[in-house]
């Protein structure tokens, strides 16, 4: 069965098509966060090798999981208002690489990855998830250092314009949390992705790499934390 968690203010347009695809669950908030990411998934749960990993003190999403029955593991990191303290969890495993900040990242995540023989690519950037959409075997960004780290590793990356996307009470949102993939070469952006001024670069090389592109609505892309899919 697959599971989608996403922020609990998710437009109820984009979960109604969502639940085409799976089960859609609103993420509860974590007040150890800030808002607004306390609600933000790819702030709160990161699915590494088909392990999905929460923090051990959001007890909220711990109940909504066993509800469900979703395995989980927990980390033991304090989650806190201000960086570094929120980015245990942001990271992603990509093929057999993990690109996470690995001094600020879960010990707990890092250590399964490499017993999951995942090689670590160390970046400056804390918030490595948010900042990064996948389109099948690539990456897009507007993070310079992990465009360079993919590119070292043989991952072919496209690096875009930072900026351009929308966000509550920060000044600009990351391409990684305005997407997210929800199936087999497939992803979609909450927003339309011509909003962008990169926009048909992005849908371009995502075509060239055999996936496609769905634009969630009409207006300008907007940062909700992506979501974390799980399949049980």
């Amino acid at each position: 069965m697959t599971y989608f968690l996403v922020n609990t203010n998710f437009p109820a347009e984009f979960c109604a098509w969502l639940e085409s695809y799976g089960t859609v669950l609103r993420v509860p908030p974590f007040s150890a966060l800030d808002f607004p990411v306390c609600s933000h998934p790819d702030m709160l749960a990161v699915n590494v090798c088909g392990t999905l990993f929460v923090y051990a003190e959001h007890t909220a999403l711990i109940s909504t999981l066993e509800k469900h029955g979703i395995p989980f593991r927990t980390v033991a990191a304090k989650a806190g208002k201000l960086y570094p303290a929120d980015v245990a969890l942001n990271l992603f495993a990509h093929g057999n690489l993990l690109f996470a900040c690995e001094k600020h990242a879960s010990r707990e995540v890092l250590d399964y990855a490499k017993e999951q023989c995942l090689t670590l690519v160390n970046v400056r950037q804390g918030y490595a998830k948010c900042s990064v959409m996948p389109v099948g075997n690539a990456l897009v960004t507007a993070d310079t250092g992990i465009y360079k780290a993919a590119r070292t590793h043989g991952v072919d990356a496209l690096l875009i314009s930072p900026g351009h996307i929308g966000i509550e009470k920060y000044g600009t949102g990351f391409i990684g949390g305005a997407s997210a993939t929800f199936g087999a070469k497939k992803v979609c952006l909450f927003g339309n992705i011509l909003s962008h001024p990169d926009g048909k670069k992005i849908r371009d090389f995502a075509g060239a790499h055999g996936v496609e592109i769905q634009s969630l609505g009409a207006g300008a892309l907007f940062d909700y934390g992506g979501f974390v899919r799980v399949d049980t």
